[in-house]
């Protein structure tokens, strides 16, 4: 350009911050011959949004002029970080505050939980604007408190189209569908969003066919009501629906196409996926990402290196995904390679690339590189605490595991649903049936209301240690269905402890709502031959066989030399099978001494 201004330098920095290239922005910024407050604030949001705080305090404290646009950029940067004091503190310091201070400080204490907090911050603002009371409904609809928001609305003066949305998703995040549509009918003026929404929790509790029909008495539909709609199909397993709709779309983007993609890949038919995203006219980093997660081999980091050789930048699911595959096929060295990629392009302050490299490693058997990594980052929110305390439960130190919880307190951080997983099958692997009860009830005081996989831990860690009446009693009182894979735990418990008499009440249970559950059937079978049941255990294998289905077999691998092999019960096909049965054998009879000479 032969001649710029601010407002062109301003957007230079802008579009940069906006596609994460913190480091082009800075220096376009350094560049500027002037800079007004809108520059600042530009730079000072792309650092704070990146996660790196200091650099945006020190942007902060230069400028002469602050803004409020300014500040609460800053405060904003904190909360996105979990630095909750540090946020109050500065918005405490404000000379001058606008609504968005008010709604950002509000809203920053209901995603950390502090409930309280946001209702004295609420009662202390000047005003009740109609943007406060959005925050505090939207703050009580991420509680789940149906009871708070509904007060609050009903107490309003004024509403706008986003006071009636908010309470719409409050109603639908405690399944309340009826009471949302109600809600939805007595709009006095719809937007798209509020169609959207009204649609997309019709589709969340896999009502399919109101959510079609309201969809079409939309008046009209934008692109994101149709991807909506295509996502609700994709996301209720409906593939052949979500292809006829994707056909019938007037007019479909690169997230249409990345809906679609990942629909194939949730049913697991790569052949499918690899070929329509061959179709796909014009793909961004999440075709690639979305592609690349699809896998669970080599293909993955081959796709990889074909997106970077395209020109495509990896981002942070690029990067996690990879990394993740390294720890899942025990590639240590894909994994240090990576992880030096992760530095060289300045991912080293990004919590879950750094949590997906402590996974990496953990996975690859290297524990005290994954605490390396853990020990070397300069901000732990959530996520790497959770890496963290999953890497030491696998490796069986559930002390040590345990023990992190209270130091990820003390630092402050706030834990989430997977925290509370992590620690639930740490406890469940250690038969730690105490502790287990703790952090379950612990739950309530985080405002964490349990999901199916929380119960299920509990299912199974009373069946690992034979308390089976009581894990049977608690799947009576469960509000939530249980996985699949909790039925099948608490069935070969039964197996394991000798209660046939339970093993078939649950077993009959599973096999009417699912009666081709291979894995169930199996168990359920084997258990009938070791009560002698042969006529049943034949009866049962005979369904499985009629229905042509196979229990697929477990496997393991180990990396040699940058050689994998794989290994499953019975298989003899490897190279050098004789050595390796031979050491088994050898093996075999070591155990067998070291066993007798303990008793």
């Amino acid at each position: 350009m032969p001649h710029k201004n601010v407002v062109t330098w301003n957007c230079m920095i802008s579009g940069y911050v906006r596609n994460g290239m913190i480091f082009e922005a800075r220096e376009v910024f350094d560049s500027m011959p002037i800079k007004n407050v809108i520059s600042w604030t530009a730079m000072l949001s792309g650092y704070a949004k990146n996660g790196s705080l200091e650099e945006a305090r020190g942007l902060f404290d230069a400028v002469e002029n602050k803004n409020v646009a300014c500040w609460n950029s800053m405060i904003s940067g904190y909360l996105s970080n979990g630095r909750i004091e540090e946020a109050r503190a500065l918005f405490d310091a404000m000379p001058v505050k606008n609504d968005v201070s008010w709604g950002t400080m509000i809203e920053g204490y209901f995603r950390c939980g502090s409930v309280s907090e946001a209702e004295s911050l609420f009662s202390d603002a000047p005003n009740r604007s109609v943007l406060l009371c959005n925050t505090m409904l939207a703050g009580y609809g991420r509680m789940r408190d149906v009871d708070k928001s509904y007060h609050l609305f009903t107490r309003m003066t004024k509403h706008d189209v986003a006071s009636w949305t908010c309470m719409m998703k409050c109603f639908m995040r405690v399944g309340e569908v009826e009471k949302a549509r109600r809600l939805f009918d007595d709009m006095p003026e719809k937007d798209e969003v509020a169609w959207t929404v009204m649609i997309k929790g019709y589709l969340d509790h896999k009502r399919i066919e109101l959510a079609r029909e309201l969809f079409e008495k939309m008046p009209h539909k934008d692109i994101v009501a149709w991807n909506s709609m295509l996502s609700g199909y994709v996301h209720n397993g409906k593939i052949e629906d979500a292809v006829d709709f994707f056909t019938r779309m007037p007019e479909m983007n690169v997230v249409s196409w990345n809906i679609m993609l990942r629909g194939y890949i949730k049913q697991d038919d790569m052949t499918s996926a690899r070929k329509f995203f061959e179709e796909i006219p014009r793909k961004d980093e999440t075709s690639w990402n979305t592609l690349i997660s699809g896998y669970r081999n080599e293909e993955a980091m081959i796709l990889y290196v074909n997106m970077l050789s395209n020109g495509f930048k990896p981002d942070q699911g690029t990067l996690t995904s990879v990394i993740s595959i390294c720890g899942i096929l025990a590639k240590q060295g894909w994994g240090k390679a990576m992880h030096v990629f992760v530095v060289k392009i300045g991912y080293e302050d990004d919590s879950m690339v750094m949590s997906s490299l402590i996974s990496m490693y953990s996975r690859c058997g290297f524990i005290n590189d994954a605490s390396l990594v853990f020990n070397t980052m300069q901000n732990h929110d959530t996520v790497p605490w959770n890496a963290m305390i999953v890497a030491q439960a696998h490796h069986y130190s559930a002390k040590q595991a345990l023990h992190l919880f209270p130091c990820m307190i003390n630092a402050g951080c706030q834990p989430d649903h997977v925290t509370f997983l992590v620690l639930l099958t740490t406890c469940a692997h250690s038969g730690l049936v105490s502790e287990g009860w703790k952090y379950f009830k612990l739950m309530e005081k985080w405002n964490l209301i349990p999901k199916p996989e929380h119960y299920a831990c509990m299912v199974d860690l009373l069946a690992r240690s034979g308390l089976l009446a009581e894990a049977f009693k608690l799947v009576n009182k469960l509000p939530v269905d249980l996985p699949a894979y909790a039925w099948e735990t608490l069935l070969s418990a039964c197996s394991i402890h000798g209660n046939y008499e339970l093993s078939d009440i649950i077993a009959e249970r599973i096999l009417s709502c699912q009666p081709c559950d291979v894995g169930i059937s199996v168990l359920q079978s084997n258990i009938y031959s070791a009560r002698g049941m042969w006529k049943d255990a034949a009866i049962m294998r005979a369904k499985l066989k009629q229905n042509q289905l196979k229990k697929e077999l477990g496997c393991s691998w180990i990396d040699i030399n940058g050689g994998v092999s794989c290994f499953s019960y019975n298989n003899k096909s490897h190279i050098q099978t004789k050595e390796i049965y031979k050491e088994l054998e050898g093996l075999s009879v070591l155990v067998e001494e070291i066993g007798t000479q303990m008793h």
